[in-house]
């Protein structure tokens, strides 16, 4: 499984993100009133480079194999795994900036992780060979323009601002990422105990 790993998970891209978590956060800490949409796109590059572990170039010569999609998926969980332990340091280096909520921003990113891993998993059961860079391209600039001009933000608070109030609900926007990735969570069981077959 480590072998496979080895060659499968893009560590440079891993690398790559986990630096950039760091640096998003790091903003964060500098100015956390002016730069706090940097936490959100934060969220989305998390999701989408957990989205892009997870792709399968050689697919039409894997999907065949013996080893099935969930034996592969767990062996590609390690660079997942790397890329949620730079998510936890990078929120502990700015708790002091996120607004008494690391918690909640911890969570978005699990949250993320996890929705990512359900949908590009369940693409890649569907015989996608690498759904993962359209997530990609897709999740981060969409969760950057969210979290810059915050629509509905009194309704369905994706990112809160601040201390909440008129900058969003964070009671409410923490019940909504546990949900997510609870559903994420359970919809990526059942992907991987189906392996992959419909």
């Amino acid at each position: 499984m480590l072998r496979h790993a080895a060659r499968a998970v893009p560590w440079t891209l891993v690398a790559m993100a986990s630096l950039l978590l760091f640096g998003l956060f790091e903003a964060v800490r500098y100015d956390n009133w002016t730069l706090w949409p940097l936490q959100g796109t934060a969220v989305g590059l998390l999701a989408g480079a957990v989205g892009w572990c997870l792709d399968e170039p050689a697919a039409a010569v894997v999907d065949p194999a013996p080893r099935g999609l969930a034996w592969r998926t767990i062996a590609r969980g390690s660079g997942i795994a790397v890329l949620l332990a730079a998510w936890a340091a990078a929120v502990w280096w700015a708790r002091a900036e996120l607004y008494g909520h690391p918690w909640a921003v911890f969570a978005q990113g699990l949250a993320a992780a996890a929705v990512a891993a359900a949908w590009v998993t369940w693409r890649r059961a569907a015989g996608e060979a690498t759904p993962g860079q359209r997530w990609a391209v897709t999740v981060v600039p969409t969760v950057t323009a969210w979290a810059l001009v915050r629509p509905l933000e009194q309704h369905v608070p994706v990112f809160p601002y601040a201390f909440g109030g008129d900058y969003g609900n964070w009671t409410v926007s923490s019940t909504g990422w546990a949900v997510a990735g609870g559903a994420a969570a359970l919809a990526l069981a059942a992907t991987l105990l189906r392996d992959g077959r419909p």
